[in-house]
């Protein structure tokens, strides 16, 4: 059975004056699922998220949260049941960091106690331990931690749905890694629906279950990651990745897809030599090898060893 959609948007289009930013765009978001909204500036990803809590309203169309037409509730009902997340954050600057995190739940009423908790159990999952961080103002915080501190206030109500607007661009390419892990790795997310806007291809196809390419406000190809790069729609669809594809390549086809093309070498292998599973990446694979200074490392389910350069043979071998 299929996941039950969250969102459902249909026939959607925006306009500002004679030029059209969103085309007529229909498409479901599952209960769960995190779509990444991709392509160039100017692409209408940024106006297409604000249309779904209307802090952009369309000139047509529908947009539907859990069954109910976004029109039928006023904006700031709306806006409290779903998280969002910006590039400045946007934090209160006289607030306290725990003060920051408990806005939503006290504006709907939630009782002291119970939001207290909640806010320790946030930033203490952000690494934010919170009797440091919590007494703190933004301005004592680093942009990293201030961005751990936009997410879990933008979870602290527990919506359903989560949107966020490039949220980790302003940030240094350690620090937005670092940031990135934790929220792939946070659990309510799992459970949660994420729209996700970026420029960045890399974290599009880290955090990605399926990612929407638009260009000129019309969707070009909405799919998984490893669809989008390997079964292009299009020609733009296909040149979009170019400039990245060997990294994407390498991220996307796992050890399983590319064992088949292994030519076995007459090798020996410590015992205590790593074992990946199949369902790990080239990329995976070719990082701990490199990193490690191993010489090999077994597949799960093969006593044989692999080495590096048979590993990179092998995924030469099954691109074609």
């Amino acid at each position: 059975m299929l996941p039950t959609p969250v969102i459902r948007v249909a026939h959607l289009t925006k306009r500002y004056g004679a030029q059209v930013i969103i085309d007529d765009l229909s498409f479901e978001v599952a209960q769960g699922e995190t779509l990444v909204l991709l392509g160039p500036s100017g692409c209408g990803k940024t106006t297409l998220l604000k249309t779904l809590n209307r802090l952009i309203e369309p000139d047509g169309g529908t947009i539907e949260i859990n069954g109910r037409d976004v029109r039928q509730q006023r904006p700031e009902e709306l806006r409290r049941g779903i998280g969002y997340v910006i590039q400045q954050v946007g934090l209160l600057p006289h607030y306290t960091v725990a003060d920051n995190v408990a806005v939503v739940p006290r504006l709907l009423g939630r009782p002291p106690a119970e939001t207290a908790i909640r806010t320790t159990e946030l930033l203490e999952r952000l690494h934010l331990p919170a009797a440091h961080f919590g007494p703190l103002l933004p301005a004592q915080l680093s942009g990293g931690q201030q961005q751990r501190v936009g997410l879990a206030r933008a979870l602290a109500a527990d919506p359903p749905v989560v949107l966020l607007d490039e949220p980790f661009g302003a940030l240094d390419p350690i620090t937005r890694a670092a940031v990135r892990c934790d929220f792939r790795e946070l659990d309510e997310l799992r459970r949660k629906t994420v729209v996700l806007v970026t420029h960045d291809v890399t974290e599009a196809f880290e955090l990605a279950d399926r990612i929407m390419l638009l260009n000129n406000g019309k969707i070009q190809q909405l799919g998984p990651p490893r669809e989008l790069l390997l079964h292009p729609a299009n020609d733009f669809v296909r040149s979009f990745f170019q400039a990245e594809r060997l990294a994407l390549q390498l991220r996307v086809l796992t050890l399983g897809e590319v064992a088949p093309f292994l030519v076995p070498a007459e090798k020996t292998s410590p015992a205590d030599a790593p074992t990946l599973p199949l369902s790990a990446s080239v990329q995976e694979a070719v990082a701990l090898l490199s990193e490690t200074g191993l010489a090999s490392l077994y597949l799960a389910g093969t006593s044989q060893p692999v080495t590096l350069g048979q590993l990179l043979a092998a995924f030469g071998r099954a691109l074609g």
